[in-house]
């Protein structure tokens, strides 16, 4: 079988599905990724077979993230990223072209067109919740409420708008039918179109009324790979081994002036509560970071290693980087920028891992705000909650879940 999956995004729409392909490859299939160059080591390094998508990985990031404050904004920055690469049907086109299954994440649903286009099947996977439920809502705070219910309105809509805005004309220059407001991406041919969630259930149960074609399977990947293939540096070493365990801080690779002045505050702030820390703060300026015996500044780091090593982790929420602390049975505390960031910040505090998210795009949180954060996420109120989830993720197994699952709805179960 010929799997191919399109991502545009970042490392997490990429990596989660290399770890799916490395497992398809195990069982005798042939899966491929079509995305940004930037990931091409990421992708073969689990045996997967790479295609490039001329779409520039640190655009995505900054149209989709850095510069996302409001639905529209994220779809100005797709369109950016379509006239950047103007060839990117035809690349998508050549790329699953005698697949079986064409796969796509949030940012690449024109891949639904071209696998139309070519009458193949199509499986999406998304981060957060996309589909109707009244149990929890990518935008809402209140819980099981027909409010709940409603905040899904838009999300067609607004889909439907940007494909009409993108694709209509590709559309009718290959013979197919213009999409409408009332085209939908849930269902292709008459069948339900096969919907993944890489995320726990412990976080994100599934809803059962959806239906045995959406599948919220736990995370995909392969921690005690990464923990394996790496080798410490001498002095990092020495400060785990020196005092009491630190906290983890990672901001990500997203840069903007306002993130370089929250990750200047979240280091003051962390100076004033004494909290021993290892942080990844690629924005505070080279002359400021100075190990001490309470800060350790690092670049990269394999998050499943160092998450064993601490005991508590701040971080901007995305869905693996949350399973992982999670796994790891950390306390955390979310500070997020878009999209599942904001879903993973609100569904960590209710479930009693960490303190209320702080929410930085209307207004920067101050330094006291970072400084009553820590101190509370490094209480201990939050340790045994964490580790009752912890539990859980342990007992999943999303990438065996969602191979299984594949393979069942090809072969027409």
């Amino acid at each position: 079988m010929v799997i191919t999956a399109v991502a545009v995004g970042t490392r997490g729409d990429v990596g989660p599905l290399a770890e799916l392909g490395e497992e398809m490859a195990r069982r005798g299939h042939d899966f491929r990724i079509l995305t940004h160059e930037a990931f091409r080591p990421l992708v073969e390094e689990r045996g997967v077979t790479f295609f490039r998508l001329d779409t520039d990985a640190g655009h995505a990031m900054q149209y989709l993230v850095t510069d996302y404050k409001t639905n529209m904004d994220f779809m100005r920055g797709m369109l950016k990223l379509k006239r950047e690469n103007p060839c990117f049907m035809d690349q998508t086109l050549e790329a699953i072209c005698g697949s079986d299954l064409v796969m796509y994440g949030t940012c690449a649903a024109f891949a639904r067109h071209a696998a139309e286009y070519l009458g193949i099947p199509c499986a999406r996977l998304f981060f957060s919740p996309m589909d109707p439920t009244r149990q929890y809502s990518l935008y809402s705070e209140d819980y099981d409420s027909e409010e709940v219910l409603k905040s899904y309105d838009g999300l067609p809509t607004g889909l439907n708008l940007m494909t009409m805005i993108a694709l209509n004309k590709w559309r009718k220059s290959v013979g197919l039918p213009k999409w409408k407001m009332g085209s939908t991406y849930t269902e292709m041919n008459g069948r339900k179109v096969l919907t993944f969630y890489p995320t726990s259930p412990a976080l994100m149960p599934p809803d059962p009324a959806w239906g045995n074609h959406i599948h919220v399977t736990g995370y995909w990947y392969h921690p005690e790979e990464s923990k394996r293939e790496y080798n410490a540096p001498d002095d990092l070493k020495a400060f785990l081994e020196a005092g009491e365990r630190p906290i983890f801080v990672a901001f990500g690779k997203a840069e903007s002036p306002n993130l370089a002045r929250l990750q200047q505050l979240t280091l003051e702030a962390l100076k004033k509560t004494g909290i021993r820390v290892v942080i990844q703060a690629d924005q505070i300026p080279v002359e400021e970071k100075r190990n001490t015996d309470r800060l350790y500044f690092i670049d990269a780091v394999p998050y499943a290693w160092i998450f064993e090593k601490v005991r508590a982790v701040v971080h901007h929420g995305g869905n693996t980087t949350n399973g992982l602390g999670l796994r790891a049975g950390l306390p955390t505390l979310v500070i997020p920028l878009a999209l599942d960031q904001y879903f993973y910040g609100r569904v960590d505090h209710r479930l009693g891992c960490g303190p209320a998210p702080l929410y930085i795009r209307k207004r920067l949180c101050t330094e006291d705000e970072l400084q009553e954060a820590l101190q509370d996420l490094t209480s201990g109120r939050y340790d045994g909650a964490a580790q009752e989830v912890a539990d859980r993720i342990r007992l999943e197994d999303g990438v065996n879940e969602a191979a299984d699952a594949i393979e069942a709805y090809c072969a027409g179960g």
